[in-house]
C-alpha cells in the first residue's frame, strides 16, 4: 500500500476496523469465488445476480452484478467489488479494505484498470461517501451469507472455508452477523468523526 493510501485509510477507518474488514472481505472474496463454481449450480446467480461474461480474447475476469439494498448498483469480481449508489462510486480492493473514489466509472469491465480512474478520497463528503459505500457493502454482504445459510445450507458454506488455505477468522455460522456488526462499526466512525468535527458552543 502506498503512502498515500495508508494515509487515506488511516483517516477513513480506525485500524481495528480496517484490519477486521480485511480479514472478513478476503473470506468473503474466497466464498463468492467458491459460490461461483459450486456444484449444484452458480449460487451468484441463483440469488439473482447477473452475469457479465468475458468475451473470448478478452484480459480479466466476468462481472457480476446486483443491487444494493439501497438500491444502488453492485458489481463484483474476484479483484474486488464497486459500489454505485447516491452519485458516488467507490471501488474496494480484494487487498486493503480501503475503497477508492471512482470517476467514469465502468461497471462492464473485466480488469481493474478498466473500472475507472480510482483515488484516494480528497474531501469531507468522499470520505463520508466512502464510509457509506463501505457500510451498504457490509449490508449487502450480511443479506447474502444469511440467505446463503438458510437456501444453500450452513454446509456448503463450511466446505467452502474448509477449503481456504488459511484458517477462516469466522465460522461459517457467524458470517452474517459479522457483516452486521462491521456495517454498525463502520457507521459508528462516521458518527463519530462528524462529531469531533463539530464547532464548539458554549465556550
Amino acid at each position: 500500500m502506498s503512502k498515500s493510501s495508508s494515509g487515506s485509510a488511516a483517516s477513513l477507518l480506525p485500524c481495528d476496523v480496517r484490519r477486521d474488514g480485511d480479514r472478513l472481505f478476503d473470506v468473503a472474496m474466497w466464498c463468492l469465488g467458491q459460490d461461483v463454481r459450486c456444484p449444484d449450480g452458480n449460487v451468484l446467480l441463483r440469488h439473482g445476480l447477473v452475469r457479465e461474461a468475458r468475451p473470448p480474447g478478452v484480459e480479466g475476469q466476468s462481472a457480476y452484478q446486483g443491487r444494493l439494498l439501497d438500491g444502488g448498483r453492485l458489481t463484483l469480481w474476484g479483484f474486488g467489488a464497486l459500489c454505485e449508489s447516491c452519485g458516488a462510486a467507490i471501488f474496494v480492493p480484494r487487498d486493503g479494505f480501503v475503497p477508492r473514489w471512482v470517476e467514469e466509472a465502468r461497471g462492464s469491465a473485466f480488469r481493474v484498470e478498466d473500472v475507472g480512474v480510482r483515488r484516494d478520497v480528497a474531501t469531507g463528503p468522499e470520505r463520508r461517501a466512502a464510509r457509506a459505500g463501505l457500510a451498504r457493502l457490509a449490508d449487502w454482504l450480511a443479506e447474502y451469507e444469511a440467505w446463503v445459510a438458510r437456501d444453500v445450507g450452513l454446509a456448503w458454506r463450511r466446505e467452502c472455508l474448509a477449503a481456504r488455505r488459511k484458517a477462516s477468522p469466522i465460522p461459517a455460522e457467524e458470517l452474517s452477523t459479522a457483516w452486521r456488526r462491521l456495517a454498525v462499526r463502520v457507521r459508528a466512525t462516521d458518527a463519530v468523526v462528524q462529531h469531533d468535527a463539530a464547532p464548539m458552543t458554549g465556550a
